[in-house]
Parts: C-alpha cells; sequence; structure tokens
C-alpha cells in the first residue's frame, strides 16, 4: 500500500524517484575480519518500479554504481551456484524452493572506481521495498544484505 501512494504521488507530481537504504554487513572474507565491522551503505534508487541505479562507497573510499533489477513473483528458485545457494548459510539464509506468492526476486550488479565488481541476489516482499540478500565481491568479502 505504502509502494502504491508512492508510485500515485510521484504520477501527480510529474515523476520522482523514491531510494532506499541497503545495508552490506561483511560475513566472510577479509572485511569480515576487522575490527570494527566495516558496514557499506548503498542506496537503491526507483524502488517504486523494478529497476533502477545503486550507488555505495566502500569503507576504502572506492565508489561503485551499478544497477538493480526486481522481477515480479513467479516461482522462486535458488539454483546451483547461485550466490544464496553457495553463501546463503555464511549469512544466516537457508535455502527454499517453490511457489512463493508476494516475494520476488532480484540480482545487482556494480562495478567500482579502483576495479572492484559486486554482485547480489536478493529477495523482497512485492509491493515493499523491504527485503534481504547476499552479496560478493572481487575481493573475496561475502556480505549479508538488509534493507
Amino acid at each position: 500500500m505504502r509502494i502504491l501512494a508512492i508510485a500515485i504521488a510521484c504520477a501527480a507530481l510529474g515523476g520522482c524517484s523514491a531510494s532506499q537504504v541497503v545495508t552490506f554487513y561483511p560475513v566472510k572474507g577479509p572485511m569480515a575480519a576487522q575490527k570494527p565491522l566495516p558496514i557499506a551503505k548503498a542506496t537503491a534508487e526507483g524502488i517504486t518500479g523494478n529497476t533502477g541505479p545503486l550507488t555505495m562507497v566502500l569503507s576504502t573510499g572506492e565508489s561503485c554504481t551499478g544497477q538493480w533489477s526486481s522481477a515480479a513473483p513467479q516461482q522462486m528458485q535458488v539454483a546451483t551456484g547461485s550466490l544464496f545457494s553457495t553463501y546463503g548459510p555464511v549469512a544466516g539464509y537457508s535455502v527454499t524452493a517453490g511457489n512463493v506468492p508476494g516475494v520476488n526476486r532480484g540480482e545487482a550488479f556494480m562495478t567500482c572506481d579502483r576495479g572492484t565488481t559486486i554482485e547480489a541476489e536478493f529477495f523482497t516482499g512485492s509491493g515493499t521495498a523491504n527485503g534481504y540478500g547476499v552479496a560478493k565481491d572481487s575481493s573475496g568479502n561475502v556480505y549479508k544484505m538488509l534493507f
């Protein structure tokens, strides 16, 4: 309902882009061993739609940009070799498959200005901008994502 109200308000105002903060918590790799834990926050734009830009600055100061996309629910499956099947247990997520009404699956990819790449898989509730996911960067770090 909240997303619908935002979408209607955006249409009435001639368009706008709502955003959502996505928090990345290192759970495996070099960053997970650091004290204090270097938590990163990304901003996902366009959350009233199914895709949009994603930006983040890592604790090293490296700036990252990319895209996120989410599909309407049909059948939720996690394939062997996906981030959820490989790293879900590390981030505290179990993996199931089957029809899950009201759950949208999404993916994101970012490139950073010093060469790092970050790929992510996530799930959100239909009609919401809230969810969770798993991300992995090219430096061997695995992140729990919450938003």
